[in-house]
């Protein structure tokens, strides 16, 4: 990533842009989509905002911010892992949840390896989606809430949640096949197997 990436914006406590409850900023380059997307989250009670780049976005982006994100992968300017990377460098990551294109299980363990909190893979059901959002919106609120709750701890949390999403998402395009979610996932089967016991997940659910 060039060094010329905008930075997200810092503001002053007595910005009009506070934190607000229930925020939820959507970056994604496909108006209809987007469009959808903000009709939709608005209608069930989320205060959204919507950008079509990250570079309008992370030129936007209100500090502090107590929402989640949901970033397209693939868009012109800065892809959605770039700007992950913007926010954690400039350690101002919150939940951020990623929308990849099917099959793109690199980009998702790359995500995950950067600190994003979840993934969906298009085309998904908003239902579904809001699901994840809520789950996020539950964590953000308990790490805060767990003064004691320490990084390493969170960062665990965040990389269990992450793995096991993977692996649901491995398993469903495989077809329940061991041999083909570890070549998938680049792991042995002896640790995959362990991960199917850790996250209670049965492969033969996943045979059609």
């Amino acid at each position: 990533m060039s060094n010329d990436t905008p930075s997200p914006k810092k503001e002053s406590a007595n910005d009009s842009t506070k934190e607000v409850k229930n925020q939820l900023f959507i970056i994604e380059d496909d108006y209809a989509l987007r469009d959808a997307l903000e009709d939709y989250y608005s209608r069930v009670g989320y205060q959204v905002s919507v950008f079509d780049n990250g570079v309008s976005f992370l030129e936007n982006y209100p500090t502090p911010f107590s929402g989640v994100i949901i970033c397209d992968l693939r868009m012109p300017k800065m892809t959605g892992l770039e700007v992950l990377k913007s926010l954690r460098d400039n350690r101002l990551l919150p939940p951020f949840i990623l929308m990849t294109a099917y099959g793109d299980i690199p980009s998702a363990v790359e995500a995950m390896n950067l600190g994003a909190y979840d993934f969906v893979e298009k085309p998904f059901d908003p239902k579904m989606l809001e699901l994840k959002i809520l789950e996020a919106f539950n964590h953000k609120k308990m790490v805060s809430e767990t003064v004691t709750l320490d990084e390493k701890k969170r960062l665990r949390e965040y990389v269990a949640n992450f793995e096991k999403s993977l692996l649901i998402q491995a398993l469903q395009e495989s077809n329940g096949n061991i041999g083909k979610v570890c070549e998938l996932l680049n792991v042995p089967r002896r640790t995959l197997n362990e991960k199917l016991v850790k996250y209670d997940l049965n492969r033969n659910e996943f045979i059609h």
